[in-house]
This record gives structure tokens, C-alpha cells and sequence, in this order.
């Protein structure tokens, strides 16, 4: 087969949708050797972050033209069909909400949530939110063969609040990186003096602090709750500090951290935290599994499909309930063990390796 894919949100420096890209791709070309990947993006300005795959069969072309302007093409003319510019294709996987026109390619189209819908009010660049989702997402939901959703928790979203049809989507859980699952006996130390971390402490992987990652009800709980232990906020810092709107003692603000340091930070911490008010699937959380550090995560969305019984599970909007949480983890050894042991079982039954062979399948049935 020939497969094309949307890759222009792996150019992002960080974020859940550019880590799904990169790793598909990466999951997918080792599982199927025997096909192609073509991965398809159109920046007018160069990307945040330059990303080249791995695999013989991989190959990229990037269109310097602004993204909209093609969008539009695409969702008003129907033209140019992708293939014009990439050659052609068996498949082609709309990775993010959007799809281009095709000539005789099968169109897949992964959504990851509909918190636009479910909640606008959790997104601050209204704009962009009315344009891409509103406007932009029924137009490739029209011409997708197949929908995958990340979890049975967006499928259930697509179906109620946009009417797409249970039968055309596809659940997928996604997978987390085999480098999250640090050894016990891993050596601290270098990531510690690097980022002036204190043992012990907790850690709160934001990433990007949009307003459904419940940041300030987040801090001001384990401030809270252990007032003595630090609170490390892995995410985008500038953008912590403008929501914070002063210094705080305690917070200790590493910015985006990279891929080599996030998971021995992770395990480091006494307890993680991510009550998000609203997940499409949550990397974070299980990314918080399988570095083997008890966590405590929202009750709502996704969140309690992907995680199971191995994380504590909290109303999100209450700041008590997610104290009163945090005080019970660290007084009880026995129960953060028990997690982290549940917690690790569960992060190794969501691979990679899984997602990329079910997509596989799903493409073979639609080829």
C-alpha cells in the first residue's frame, strides 16, 4: 500500500497531537516495511521543531503554502486532490480534525476530542477554534471513510453532539513511549542538578496550559496539601507565569522539558497530577503510569477509560477533593505502591506497537 499522511502537526515543538504524529509514523513504517508512507505538510513559515523519521519507507513532502489557503481549496473547490501533489495513494489519514480532496484514496480521519464543542469555553483562541472545528471538521467528516477516535469517550461525543454515525468510527486507544518506563534503580542525580529538583517533590505535567488543564485549581490544591513539598509544573513557562500572574513560592517552572528528561522527572516525584477537566485520550497520565509514579487524575472524559484502576480518580473542580487526595497518597506507602504496580501494567498494555497494527488492519479493510 500507499499511505499518505498529515504530518504538519508534527512540526510543533511539543504536544499531544505532535507526539501522536510522530509516533504513528514511527509504529507504523517498522510494522509494515513492505509499504510506503508518504507524509504530507504545508508550512508558508518553517516549523517550530524539524522532525525526520526514521524507516526507508518513509518519505516527506512539505508545500510552502499557508495551510488555510489550501484548506480552503480544498473545502470549496475540492481541489487540488492531494494526489496531484504527492503522487498516488491507497489511503490517506487526516491526523488532525482536517482532510484533503482525493481523487480515488480511501480517507481516514482520526479525531482526538470534541472539547470545542462539549466545552468552547476551555479554549482562549476563539478564532481558531470557530475556523478549524466548527467549519473545518464537518467538511472532513464528510469525506471520511472511516473516523478513529481516540477513546470510547470522544466516539460517544462525535455521536451525540455532532451526529456522526457509531458505525463509521473506529476506537484506538493510543500508546505511550517505551522510554517512559524508567528502571527502578535509574540515577537521578544529572536531571535533578539540571532543573534544581529537591526530592521529594510533585509534578504536574501541563504542557500546553490551556484552560481545561485546571492549572490554578490544580496549584492551589497541592499548595494546599503540602505546602512543603515542591510542585514542579512541566509546560510551556512563560505562558504558567502570565496565568499565575505573580511568582509563587514552591513552583518550580522547568518549562517544556525534553523527551530524554520528562520521564526521569516523572519518576522522581512522590505523586503526579493531571485533573483534567476534559481529555480526548491524556497522554500525561499515561505517560505518569509508566514512569512508575502514583497518580491522580480527573473522574471525567476519557480519563477513567484510558487510565483504569490505576490511578486515584477526583472531581476535578473540586480543589478539596483533589487535596484531600494528595494527602491521602502521601501518607499511605502502601497504596502509592500499589499504583505504581497497577500503574505500570496498565501503561505496557497501551503501546505503540498496538495502535499501529490496528490502524494497519483498518486500512487493509478499506483497501
Amino acid at each position: 500500500m500507499r499511505i499518505g499522511l498529515d504530518a504538519y502537526q508534527a512540526g510543533h515543538a511539543y504536544g499531544g497531537i505532535a507526539r501522536y504524529v510522530r509516533s504513528l509514523v514511527s509504529a507504523l513504517a517498522a510494522a509494515a516495511p513492505s509499504d510506503r508512507f508518504i507524509l504530507f505538510s504545508n508550512h508558508f513559515r518553517a516549523p517550530e521543531a524539524r522532525w525526520r523519521p526514521d524507516g526507508a519507507n518513509v518519505t516527506q513532502f512539505s508545500l510552502r503554502v499557508p495551510r488555510r489557503l489550501v484548506q480552503a481549496c480544498w473545502d470549496r473547490l475540492s481541489w487540488p486532490p492531494v494526489e496531484a501533489l504527492i503522487g498516488p495513494v491507497d489511503i490517506f489519514h487526516g491526523t488532525h480534525f482536517v482532510l484533503p480532496a482525493v481523487r480515488r484514496a480511501k480517507c481516514v480521519l482520526t479525531v482526538h476530542d470534541v472539547a470545542f464543542l462539549r466545552h468552547p469555553e476551555y479554549f482562549s483562541d476563539q478564532p481558531l477554534n470557530e475556523w478549524g472545528h466548527r467549519r473545518e471538521l464537518p467538511g472532513a467528516l464528510a469525506r471520511a471513510d472511516v473516523v478513529i477516535a481516540d477513546s470510547r469517550s470522544t466516539r460517544d461525543d462525535l455521536v451525540e453532539c455532532l451526529g456522526y454515525p457509531k458505525e463509521r468510527i473506529r476506537v484506538i486507544l493510543l500508546g505511550v513511549e517505551r522510554s517512559f518506563f524508567v528502571a527502578t534503580d535509574a540515577d537521578l542525580s544529572a536531571v535533578e542538578a539540571r532543573y534544581g529538583l529537591g526530592r521529594p517533590y510533585i509534578v504536574f505535567l501541563v504542557g500546553t496550559p490551556e484552560p481545561r488543564k485546571n492549572l490554578l485549581r490544580t496549584i492551589a490544591a497541592a499548595r494546599r496539601a503540602a505546602p512543603e513539598l515542591p510542585l514542579v509544573v512541566v509546560g510551556d513557562a512563560a505562558a504558567i507565569r502570565a496565568l499565575l500572574g505573580r511568582e509563587m513560592p514552591g513552583i518550580i517552572l522547568p518549562g517544556g522539558v525534553p523527551d530524554a528528561d520528562l520521564p526521569l522527572i516523572l519518576h522522581g516525584a512522590e505523586i503526579a497530577l493531571y485533573p483534567s477537566l476534559y481529555e480526548g485520550f491524556g497522554f500525561p497520565a499515561v505517560e505518569a503510569l509508566a514512569a512508575g509514579v502514583p497518580l491522580i487524575t480527573s473522574d471525567r472524559s476519557s480519563l477513567p477509560e484510558v487510565v483504569g484502576d490505576a490511578a486515584l480518580l477526583v472531581d476535578p473542580e473540586s480543589e478539596e477533593e483533589i487535596a484531600a487526595a494528595i494527602r491521602l497518597l502521601l501518607e499511605d506507602a502502601r497504596m502509592r505502591g500499589e499504583l505504581v504496580r497497577r500503574g505500570r501494567a496498565r501503561a505496557r498494555e497501551l503501546s505503540w506497537e498496538s495502535t499501529a497494527q490496528q490502524v494497519l488492519e483498518l486500512y487493509r479493510e478499506l483497501v
